[in-house]
This record gives structure tokens, sequence and C-alpha cells, in this order.
């Protein structure tokens, strides 16, 4: 029996370049960076001073009653509440006409509330007591609680916490779920904050961090150059609703893109190997590659893009560009790749989440956003063709890349233009905002992006 497709109705992103479906995506076509001196924590004795943060980030500018909740909310769960009202808005949904019991949460995190939880141990320390609310946020899946609670969602919760690659691991779990038949649609969030000066120096003690742009930060991440020296860390979320097609269609939702396929795939005990080792066992990212481009149906020649994991990483992006390599062979130099990361870094959930949220809009608006950075492509990376300004490509089919840290496995997910996207919805729609979940979050207008009806897909206003 043919699996339902699954589709992606809602798209919203939390960035240090920009919060918002428009200002995000107009923020990645100008090759806008978000990079600057660490702020959000003491970065001091830290060879690495630069990082990807959300400036004059306030949750009441989303949600009601804001202000009290941020109070007690650890900053990575109150960036995935922007984003889902982001996404929920961007979707259309009318949660009070929805199934409460349809509609689940999958949350992709991978470093969850760490710097509340050394923060409540602090505080034990020093008092020896910690609010009734400590007992709830030192978990890694109270996002996905908080974020089911405040949109009374009573579907499945589920949480992802497998490093970087969280938001697409969270993403191709949810896709599961959907085609099981378990729900009608899923509301995924990928989110990170990763400035906590632990988290700094576990990444300066293992080499992962550029070093040597303190003083130029918007050219810290070089994607496959060969002047990259490592990654610039950050914070940010995205979040994707997800739907079965028929349910979609049904109540005649723009659709961005199929999510057509996903693979995650271990390195086992064959990640033995360092920057300066030759020998590289291209063999998971490769079957990471295949199975994805496989469970969609297509062939490699029918891939039009690479949303690249494309973290600077010196051994990482090598990596990448020599499976590439392996996947697309001869046609590797025709094969678009870019990344988003020169521009947003590498913070766990929230980069790979937002890899997700601009494949689908680059399949939605048929534009590709370019690499910053990459001035003097790496030779050991072989002949890959990263794209460096963008293009109009008008791009069918793209896989999204991840790898986590430590090189211990890959995700790849498959994103296609729904074959029956340009006849499956037509008309206005008329959409309901009830007195019920939905009237707590703020009016559309607040974030300067009214709801829409449903327009081509290469309509300038989508």
């Amino acid at each position: 029996m043919a699996l339902v497709p699954v589709v992606v109705t809602g798209v919203g992103p939390v960035s240090a370049i920009g919060c918002g479906r428009n200002a995000f995506w107009d923020a990645l076509c100008a090759g806008k960076h978000g990079f600057g001196t660490i702020t959000l924590c003491d970065a001091s004795d830290s060879p690495s001073k630069i990082a990807a943060e959300l400036k004059n980030f306030n949750l009441a500018d989303y949600v009601e009653g804001g202000e009290a909740m941020a109070r007690r909310t650890p900053r990575p769960v109150q960036l995935a509440m922007a984003a889902s009202v982001l996404a929920l808005h961007d979707a259309e949904l009318d949660l009070d006409s929805c199934d409460p019991a349809r509609l689940g949460v999958y949350v992709g995190t991978s470093l969850g509330n760490l710097e509340t939880l050394f923060a409540f141990r602090d505080r034990a320390k020093k008092t020896g007591s910690l609010p009734a609310h400590a007992a709830f946020h030192v978990f890694n899946h109270s996002t996905a609680c908080v974020v089911s609670s405040f949109f009374n969602i009573r579907g499945p919760i589920q949480t992802a916490s497998s490093g970087c690659n969280s938001g697409i691991d969270a993403l191709g779990q949810a896709m599961r779920m959907i085609q099981s038949g378990a729900v009608d649609a899923m509301l995924v969030v990928g989110t990170d904050c990763e400035l906590v000066p632990e988290i700094l120096a576990a990444l300066n003690a293992s080499g992962s961090l550029a070093t040597s742009f303190n003083d130029d930060p918007g050219c810290a991440s070089r994607p496959f150059d060969s002047r990259r020296e490592g990654n610039v860390i950050g914070e940010g979320a995205a979040a994707l609703l997800l739907e079965a097609e028929p349910h979609a269609k049904a109540r005649r939702a723009r659709i961005y893109a199929q999510l057509a396929g996903y693979q995650v795939c271990s390195a086992g005990q064959n990640r033995q190997y360092s920057a300066n080792s030759p020998e590289i066992d291209l063999r998971p990212c490769v079957g990471a590659f295949r199975g994805a481009i496989a469970e969609a149906g297509w062939q490699p020649d029918d891939v039009d893009v690479v949303n690249a994991n494309g973290s600077s990483s010196v051994i990482y992006d090598r990596v990448e560009a020599l499976a590439l390599g392996e996947i697309f062979g001869s046609r590797l130099p025709e094969v678009p790749v870019h990344s988003i990361k020169s521009m947003l870094g590498q913070h766990g959930a929230g980069s790979s989440a937002l890899q997700a949220v601009c494949t689908c809009l680059a399949l939605r608006r048929g534009m590709v956003p370019g690499t910053i950075n990459h001035d003097e492509p790496d030779e050991n990376c072989g002949p890959i063709e990263v794209l460096t300004e963008t293009k109009q490509l008008d791009p069918s089919r793209s896989i999204v890349h991840s790898i986590g840290l430590g090189g211990f496995y890959y995700s790849v997910a498959a994103f296609a233009v729904p074959p029956s996207e340009a006849s499956s919805v037509t008309g206005e729609l008329t959409v309901r905002w009830s007195a019920g979940a939905t009237s707590r979050f703020k009016p559309a207008e607040d974030f300067q992006k009214p709801l829409i009806p449903w327009a081509p897909r290469c309509d300038e206003g989508l």
C-alpha cells in the first residue's frame, strides 16, 4: 500500500538574521550574516568570541503574557514558542476546528535547557532550594510539553536529542508518524541556544570553533573555503507544520513542498579520523544521501540542489563534499550546493531546522540563496560547485544534509515540489480565529506578515 504523501504547509523561522518567513528569506537572499561578539554569556576566557545571536528577542512579541512566561522559561523553549506561533500563522491552521488528538508535536534539540540546568545547580549550591518549575525544565522534553500545552495539542509529543541533526531527525520521525496514520499533522520544531560557557569551553577544547575572526565576525563561517577553520556557534529555532497531503488539500492549505524521503546513517566505529588524516570513511554519509534519495523515488540525477551541512568545519566540509562526489560522480560540478550556515553558523537543532525552512521556501519561490565567504575553494573538497550568489534556478527536488558533532552520524531529508501543487488549491481561504487556543497568539499583523490566500508557486508574495 502506498504511503500517504506528507507536505509542509507552514514555516516559522526564528534566527539571527530575521524572524518570520519574509524577513528570514530576504536576509538569506541578500547574503546578510547574523554574527557578532558574544553577549549572552561570558566569553572572556574563550578563544572564539563570536556567535549568531538573536538581538532584542522578546517572547511577548509573539504570545499574550509573554513577559511573565519568559521569566520562568528557558531560552530554547522561548525560541521554539515563537517559531511555533509563526509556523501556525503561516499555515493558516485554525486550531479550534482541528481534532487536537490528531495533531502532534515533535521537537528536536541538541542541548535542551542546559544553561538553565547549570543555573539551577549553582542556585541549589548557594541557597539549598529551587523553584517548583525546576523539576520540569531540566528535561529536554520540556519544550515539547510547553508547546503542546500552550496550543492545546493532544496528540503524540516526542523529542529527538541527537546533536546538530536533531532538527532533521524530528522532521523525519514526524513524517513517519503521519505516514503510519497515527496523526493528520505534526508541528515540528528544532531549537537550540549554544551560548553557554561550558559548551564554549568544550567546543574550544575539541578545536571545533573559528578563532581567527574575532575582529571580523562576518567572515568567520566559510563553508568549503580553503581559509575555513571551524564552526561559529549561535542560537535559533524553526518550526514547520507537516500534514498528510489529503488533510492539507481538504482545508485548501498552501503547500510549500513534499517531504519525500529521510535517512540517517551511523558511522559506527568507522569515524577514527582527524583533520590531517587521509583515511576518511565516506560510507555512512553516502548511505544517508542514497537512502533519502531512494525513498523519494529519485535517482541522483534528479536532484536539483543540495542544502549542505556546510558548517565551515575543516574535516566535515571535506567529508560532505567527497561524499557528494560519490553520489553525483562526474555530474558534481553541475549540481548547485549552498550553505546557509555561512550566515547563521552551526547551532544544533535550530540550524538544521532552518535549513529545512530555507529549502521549502526555495522550492516555493524558485530561488536558491547563495553562500557567503566562499572565496577560495578548497581543492581537497573536490570539484564541488558552491553557489555564491542567489539565483533563480526553479528547483523541483532538493536534499538537506546535517552532520552530528563528532561525525557519529549523518541525516538527510529530501524535499520536492508536489506534482499536483499547481492545481491542488484554488480560491480564497477563510480562516476562523475563534476564542479558543488561537486567541492567545499575537495578531498576525503584529508580525508585519498578514495571513494571505493561496497563490501560484513563484508568486512574489509567498
